[in-house]
C-alpha cells in the first residue's frame, strides 16, 4: 500500500490541494478519449487489429492461422499488444482501446511526476508542465509502444535515483523490471533509459570506483535483452545511418516551435509556442536563481541539475545529428525531442515565494485547460469524418479478405493520416483479413504473414506502396486474392480503370465506395 501511496503524490510533500489539482487535471485531460468513438490516430487502428488477431488466434471460428503468424519471441512492442488483447477479453473492441488510452493518460504524467519529486521533493509547480505533453504527436501518430514506453524511462530513472543511496536485491530486480517493461515497450525508449542511467552512475559514482562498478553491474539483466533481439533485427540489415548536421536549422526550429505538440490542426502551434515559451522562460529563470548548475570542488558528486543537463546534452545533440530514421523504425528526431523535452522539466527551479507559484500554476492549469478543450473540438471533428469512413463496416461478412486503397488518407487531420490505417476497423470482430496489415512488414510487431502469403507487389515493403503508391498493384490480376475493396477519396486514373474493369461496385457514400471482384458474382 506504501508504493501507491507513493506513486500518488503523499510522499512528495504535496498538499490535499496540489493532489486535488492534480487528480482533476489528469480526469480532465481523459475527455478527449471518451468525447468521440473513434480515437482518431493514424496507427491506432492497426495496435488494435493486430492485437485483436492475437486475442483470437486460435478461434475456430476465424481463419486468422491461415493468414497469419504470431512471433513468439522477445520482441520489442510487445507490451502495447499484450495489454490490447487483455482488454479485448473484458471490452468490446472500441472500448478496449479507450480503457488502454485512458491508461496511457493517467500513466504519463503519474510517471513524469514521480521522476521530478524522485530527484526533487516537492516539485509542485513545474509537476504541471507536463500536462500538455500528453497528446503529443507521437501520440496521436497512433505509436502507442513509444507513447507507454516515454513514462516508463522516466519511472526508471526515478526509481534508480530514489534508491540509489541503499540497492538491495529488491531494488535491483524492481529496476530490471522497469526497464524489460521499456524494453517491451519500444527499443528507442529503452536504449536511451540505458545510455541515462549509465550517465547518472558515472557522474555520481565517479569518484566512488567500486559503488560506479557494482551501479553498472545492475543493469546487466536488463541491458541483455537486446542482444535477443538486435543481431537478426532488420535495424542492423539496412544502409548506415548518416549522422551530420545538415538538417540542423530545420531540427532547431522545430525543437523551438514545439512541433512535437502539433497533430490534429495547425491552430494547435499557437498553444505550442506558448508552451515553448513558458518552458525557455523557466529554464532561464531556474539559470538566473540558482548557481548550483557548477559542482562544489569538495562534494562527492555534481548537483542532480549538473548531471541531468548533461543527459538533456547528450540527447540534444544526437536529436541535432542522427536522421530522421534508423533502419526500418523512422520519427526518430522527434522521439528523441520528445524526451528532451520532458527531460528538461528536471532542470527548473521553483521559487519559494506564494506569489510565483500562483502565477506560475494558474498559468499552467490555464494551458492545460484550453488544451483539452481544443483537443476534444478537434476529436469530434475528426470523430465524424472516421464515422462516414466507417459507415459500411456491417457490409462486410465473416472472414474476408479486405484490400483498403485511400487516395485521401489525413482528411482534416493536419499531420495525423487518420484514415492511413482506418481499414483495421472493417476487419475488427469479423475475423476479417486486411492485405494492408503494415505491421506483417516489420520484424519488430508480432503479427506477420505466412509465408505462402500472395501480397499484392513482389516488395519487402509492399505495405508502404500498396498504402502510398496504389497505383503500381495489378488490381485485376490481384482480384482472386481478395474479397472486399475499399476505396476511400478519388482513384488515380490507373486504379479507377482496373477497378471498373475488374470489380463492380455495391455501395457508394460520398469519398467512400465497396467493390467485389466481378468474378464472384458469375454463375
Amino acid at each position: 500500500m506504501s508504493f501507491y501511496r507513493n506513486l500518488l503524490f503523499t510522499k512528495f510533500l504535496f498538499s490535499r490541494s496540489n493532489q486535488l489539482i492534480l487528480l482533476i487535471l489528469i480526469g480532465l485531460h481523459l475527455i478527449p478519449v471518451w468525447v468521440c468513438h473513434y480515437f482518431p490516430t493514424q496507427d491506432g487502428p492497426s495496435h488494435l487489429y493486430n492485437a485483436q488477431i492475437i486475442r483470437e488466434y486460435w478461434n475456430s471460428s476465424y481463419q486468422f492461422p491461415e493468414f497469419y503468424d504470431i512471433r513468439w519471441t522477445l520482441l520489442p512492442n510487445w507490451i502495447t499488444h499484450f495489454l490490447l488483447a487483455s482488454l479485448l477479453l473484458i471490452f468490446p473492441s472500441i472500448l478496449a482501446e479507450k480503457v488502454f488510452l485512458s491508461l496511457y493518460v493517467i500513466f504519463f504524467p503519474v510517471a513524469v511526476i514521480y521522476f521530478l519529486n524522485s530527484i526533487e521533493a516537492g516539485r509542485k509547480t513545474v509537476c504541471l508542465m507536463v500536462f500538455p505533453f500528453t497528446y503529443n504527436y507521437l501520440f496521436l501518430m497512433g505509436f502507442y509502444s513509444f507513447a507507454l514506453s516515454v513514462p516508463f524511462y522516466f519511472f526508471a530513472l526515478g526509481y534508480w535515483w530514489r534508491h540509489k543511496d541503499n540497492l538491495s536485491a529488491k531494488t535491483i530486480i524492481l529496476l530490471n523490471l522497469i526497464l524489460i517493461g521499456t524494453y517491451f515497450s519500444h527499443l528507442i525508449s529503452y536504449g536511451f533509459a540505458l545510455i541515462s542511467l549509465v550517465l547518472l552512475i558515472i557522474l555520481f559514482y565517479y569518484k566512488r570506483i567500486l559503488l560506479l562498478f557494482t551501479h553498472l553491474c545492475c543493469l546487466i539483466p536488463a541491458s541483455s535483452l537486446v542482444l535477443a533481439y538486435l543481431p537478426s533485427s532488420d535495424l542492423l540489415s539496412g544502409e548506415t545511418p548518416k549522422i551530420g548536421l545538415s538538417r540542423l536549422p530545420v531540427l532547431l526550429s522545430k525543437l523551438l516551435s514545439m512541433e512535437i505538440l502539433i497533430s490534429w490542426d495547425a491552430s494547435q502551434s499557437i498553444l505550442a509556442y506558448l508552451v515553448s515559451g513558458t518552458l525557455v522562460f523557466l529554464l532561464a529563470y531556474s539559470v538566473w536563481k540558482k548557481k548550483d548548475m557548477q559542482p562544489d570542488r569538495n562534494a562527492k558528486t555534481f548537483s542532480h541539475r549538473t548531471m541531468f543537463l548533461v543527459i538533456c546534452l547528450c540527447l540534444l545533440l544526437l536529436y541535432l545529428v542522427l536522421p530522421w530514421s534508423v533502419g526500418p523504425g523512422g520519427w526518430l528526431n522527434d522521439r528523441i525531442a520528445m524526451l528532451v523535452c520532458v527531460l528538461s522539466l528536471v532542470l527548473i527551479k521553483e521559487n519559494s515565494h506564494r506569489w510565483w507559484r500562483f502565477c506560475v500554476s494558474g498559468w499552467l492549469i490555464l494551458i492545460s485547460l484550453i488544451n483539452v478543450l481544443q483537443l476534444s473540438y478537434h476529436c469530434r471533428i475528426l470523430d465524424k469524418e472516421l464515422r462516414a469512413f466507417n459507415a459500411e463496416i456491417r457490409t462486410i461478412e465473416k472472414n474476408q479478405v479486405l484490400l483498403p486503397l485511400f487516395f485521401d488518407g489525413m482528411g482534416n487531420g493536419h499531420r495525423i493520416g487518420i484514415f492511413v490505417n482506418a481499414g483495421n476497423y472493417y476487419c475488427l470482430d469479423n475475423g476479417g483479413i486486411n492485405v494492408a496489415n503494415y505491421e506483417t512488414n516489420y520484424d519488430y510487431f508480432p503479427v506477420k504473414f505466412k509465408d505462402h502469403f500472395h501480397p499484392p507487389l513482389p516488395k519487402k515493403e509492399w505495405v508502404v506502396v500498396l498504402h502510398w503508391d496504389p497505383e503500381e498493384i495489378d488490381l485485376c490480376g490481384y482480384a482472386q486474392h481478395v474479397d472486399y475493396v475499399l476505396l476511400w477519396g478519388k482513384p488515380d486514373p490507373v486504379t479507377a480503370k482496373h477497378l471498373e474493369g475488374c470489380y463492380r461496385n455495391i455501395s457508394t457514400a460520398s469519398q467512400l465506395k465497396l467493390f467485389k471482384p466481378k468474378n464472384l458474382n458469375q454463375g
